[in-house]
Parts: C-alpha cells; sequence; structure tokens
C-alpha cells in the first residue's frame, strides 16, 4: 500500500487526512470483536486463578482428612531410632533389641601378590558357584589365566549380584574379601568350586566359612575364613519376640519404622512413645484458614458487580456497563460453587453431641456477608488440648459419616477435578470451551482486518485517480487561460 503521505499533490485536497480518518472508521468494524477476545479471556483468566486457588485449598483439606492429624512426635532412644508416618497412632511401645543383623563376610589367607594365579593349569575353563539361600547363585567361569585375587574379584563383580568382591592389603597379605549383600541368615554364602581343585582348596566353602586360631599361622588351604557370621536381628516388642533379616523393620507396629542401632544395655527395654503434635495439627488449620480465604477473596473479585454511573446522562442515553465489574459476574457455576463451599464450611460434622462439630466451636468464626474466616488462635490452641481426637473426627468423618475434610475434597474436585485421579472438573469444560471461543474470535478479527484493509486500499487508489484528474484539469485551466491571454 501506497504512503497517504504522497495523496493530495495533485489535487490540492488534504485527501491523506481524509484517508487516515477512513481508515479509522473501518478500523471500528473490529470493535465487537475486540470486546469479545477481552471478554473471553478475562473469564479464562479469572477461571485459572480460581482453579489454582481451589488446587492449593485441596493439597491442605486432604492433610486435614489424615497427615494432620496422624503427625506423631516419635521420642529418642539409644538402641534404635523410630520414624512414623501418617498411618502410625499414638501408643506407648516396650522395645528390647536383643542382637543386631550382621551380613556375612568371607576372607581368603593372605598371598604375596594379588596378581598371581592361584589355579592350575587345566587349559579349560573353571566355574566358581556362590550360593545364597535356596534360591540365589551366582556362576562365575574363570580361564586358566584370570584365577588371581584380582581377577577373581573383577569378575564376580561384573556380574552385579548379591555378593561384592574386594581384594584387601592386610598384614598377613593380600586376601580376596566377599561381603554379603543381603543381610541376615538369608545372605549366608556357600561356595563351591568346578575344574580346579587347586582353588577349590581355597575357595571351597561350607558352614560359613572356617575358623582360624588367630594364634595359630593359618593355612591357604580348607576354604574361606569366616569374618563375621551371618545373623539376623531380635527384638521384643511389648514382650513378643520377632525375629528379622535386616535391622531396617516395617512390619511390627503399623506406619512405624525401627532402626535398630545397637543391643539394648542390660538387656533393660526402651520406652517407645508416639505422641500427636499438636503444633502440626494448629499449623494445618491455620493455612486452611489462609487458603479458604484467598479462595473466597478471588471469587468474590470476579464477581463483583458495580452499577453503572447514569448521573448526567439524558433520558434517552443507556448507560455502559461499569468497566470494575468482575470477569465472571452473574456468572451460575461460579455461584453454584461458592454456595456450596460455604454451605460446607458452616456445617456440623462428627457427633451433635460433642463439644466439637463446628468450625466455630473451634475459634473459626465466618462472616455472613463476604464467607471470610477469622481464626481465634487462643480458643484453638484450647481445643487442640482439650480433645484433638475429637477434631481429627470432625473433619476425618467418623463411622461411615462424612468428615468437613472429605465434604471440602469432593466439591473441590468437582470443579477443580484432581491430579491424582486424572479426573476433570467443572472448570476444566468451561476453560476448554472458552479457548475454542477465543480462538474463533482471533480467526474472525484476522478475517476482518483482511477486509479493512482492502477497502482502504481501495479508497487510496480512489483518491489516487481524482488526484490524477483534478491535476489533469488544472493543467488544462491554465493552458486555455494562456491562450486567453494572448487573444486579448
Amino acid at each position: 500500500m501506497a504512503t497517504i503521505s504522497s495523496l493530495g499533490i495533485g489535487s490540492g485536497l488534504d485527501t491523506a487526512t481524509m484517508l487516515a480518518q477512513m481508515k479509522a472508521a473501518e478500523q471500528t468494524r473490529l470493535n465487537p470483536y475486540t470486546s469479545l477476545q477481552k471478554k473471553y479471556e478475562g473469564r479464562l483468566s479469572a477461571w485459572g486463578k480460581i482453579s489454582s486457588a481451589l488446587n492449593s485449598l485441596q493439597t491442605n483439606v486432604k492433610k486435614l482428612n489424615g497427615e494432620a492429624f496422624n503427625t506423631l512426635n516419635v521420642s529418642d532412644n539409644k538402641a534404635f531410632k523410630a520414624t512414623a508416618t501418617s498411618k502410625a497412632s499414638a501408643d506407648v511401645h516396650e522395645v528390647t533389641v536383643m542382637q543386631l543383623a550382621v551380613s556375612h563376610k568371607l576372607r581368603t589367607t593372605g598371598y604375596d601378590s594379588a596378581d598371581e594365579g592361584l589355579g592350575e593349569k587345566t587349559g579349560a575353563t573353571r566355574t566358581i558357584t556362590i550360593r545364597q539361600g535356596d534360591d540365589k547363585e551366582l556362576k562365575i567361569e574363570l580361564k586358566d589365566d584370570e584365577t588371581s585375587l584380582n581377577q577373581i574379584a573383577k569378575a564376580i563383580n561384573k556380574q552385579d549380584g548379591d555378593v561384592r568382591a574386594s581384594v584387601q592389603n592386610a598384614d598377613g597379605g593380600y586376601q580376596l574379601v566377599l561381603s554379603s549383600r543381603i543381610s541376615g541368615t538369608a545372605g549366608t554364602m556357600s561356595i563351591s568350586v568346578e575344574g580346579d581343585s587347586q582353588l577349590g582348596d581355597i575357595l571351597n566353602t561350607s558352614d560359613g566359612g572356617r575358623e582360624v586360631n588367630p594364634d595359630e599361622e593359618e593355612s591357604p588351604s580348607g576354604g574361606m575364613i569366616r569374618v563375621t557370621a551371618a545373623q539376623d536381628a531380635k527384638l521384643k516388642v511389648d514382650g513378643m519376640t520377632y525375629t528379622r533379616p535386616s535391622n531396617n523393620i516395617t512390619d511390627l507396629i503399623a506406619g512405624v519404622t525401627l532402626n535398630l542401632k545397637s543391643v539394648s544395655e542390660n538387656g533393660d527395654s526402651e520406652q517407645l512413645t508416639l505422641s500427636v503434635n499438636n503444633s502440626a495439627i494448629k499449623t494445618t488449620l491455620q493455612d486452611f484458614v489462609k487458603q479458604y480465604n484467598a479462595l473466597l477473596s478471588l471469587t468474590s473479585s470476579s464477581s463483583k458487580y458495580v452499577p453503572a454511573d447514569t448521573s448526567g446522562l439524558a433520558d434517552d442515553t443507556v448507560a455502559t456497563t461499569s468497566s470494575e465489574n468482575g470477569a465472571l459476574m452473574g456468572d451460575g457455576t461460579l455461584r453454584g460453587m461458592v454456595g456450596e463451599l460455604r454451605s460446607a464450611v458452616n456445617g456440623v460434622y462428627g457427633e451433635r453431641s460433642s463439644a466439637y462439630s463446628t468450625l466455630a466451636s473451634l475459634g473459626i468464626s465466618i462472616d455472613a456477608a463476604t464467607g471470610q474466616m477469622t481464626l481465634d488462635e487462643k480458643k484453638l490452641d484450647a481445643a487442640i488440648d482439650d480433645n484433638a481426637d475429637q477434631i481429627g473426627e470432625m473433619f476425618k468423618g467418623r463411622a461411615g459419616e462424612e468428615g468437613i475434610a472429605s465434604a471440602l475434597s469432593d466439591i473441590i474436585t468437582k470443579y477443580a477435578g484432581d491430579s491424582e485421579s486424572k479426573t476433570d472438573g467443572v472448570i476444566k469444560g468451561m476453560t476448554d470451551s472458552l479457548d475454542g471461543q477465543v480462538k474463533q474470535v482471533k480467526e474472525q478479527i484476522a478475517k476482518t482486518q483482511k477486509l479493512i484493509d482492502a477497502q482502504v486500499e481501495r479508497y487510496r487508489v480512489q483518491f489516487e485517480n481524482l488526484d490524477a484528474t483534478m491535476s489533469q484539469l488544472n493543467n488544462l485551466s491554465n493552458q486555455l487561460t494562456s491562450v486567453l491571454s494572448t487573444i486579448g
């Protein structure tokens, strides 16, 4: 398109300004579409913020449905360290560690070199078999030139099994050391060599390995020497004795892991105390009030209605909608969601005769007009100290009855969905629809803009033609004037 500043030279008219005004008038054809785009994008943004706030509240509500009331303080103990999950319950247990689980370890006698071959020159391969328990078996095949301590260790480790091998340079010389990766008696190793009796005299081992008197000279034959015997952990919990292959025990007390560290002194039991962490309950409820209020603030601003200013308007003039209105003003889905949320938090849960069955009984008051919550921390502290279990039933539910946390979780899932269960909510369907509408409007804007550009181009061509015609007429007039002046 030619620049409009070149127009008007031939005609003397300000056609450039005229064309600019016509272009501006044509551009107003886009106004309905840009208004729709702004409206749809405003709704998308509002729903996005509300969905994010709902997800934050959902995270908190899920804690109130279990974790917050099952967070326990765990006592410090000398013979063991205990950790508790949300599945654990407040209780006291007597624990005695009678023996620790120990992994089996074997070694050879000492040799002057770790690289000298120890086997026979048979011209064939020999097979070392390491067995653990009834079903664990590791087989290593070696050639004549692969029987040094270093080569045997490398071949065993290459299998990446449940036995690790190393060569250690002790005072008595280089030793091949085998360590079981399986703790307890299940990891006991037995070793046999086929195809090489000389190497077999060194490695063949049964019954946990041979014992060597420190005062006697070690014989290089007779199998590997026991460094540590395989041993299961043994402990007593609340008077009952248990044997386990590992020092990390998870199946004795529900939700509790016991990491055994040492044998109990003098065989005396230690008291494991699991007590409710009241500070976790308070912190979670404080966050609940904060997240809920943030959500209500968003829904309030998104649905805000501001009356149009009609002052100074003539009787026949229609007032325009206020630009301060919320993007979701009058939205029925938003209104329904807020209604469900407010109904849930104002409900009665648990035993109606109990001291704590409403948020108000915990010190959480709700403004009837705005829905905003206010927390009385002193009243909340007193309620938690008085009966934390009853408060837990109020949120988690009891005997099949719904609690406030599950009621809120269902509402939030209905609208915002749930990533864990891969559930889409109502908001997802609405935003998908709005995305489609925005796309359609943008396409219409692009089409209309092309029509506007084509129309403006036609105006420009018409003005150029006008300039050319006027220029020709002016030249003709000047010529006639010149001729007439000569006649006079």
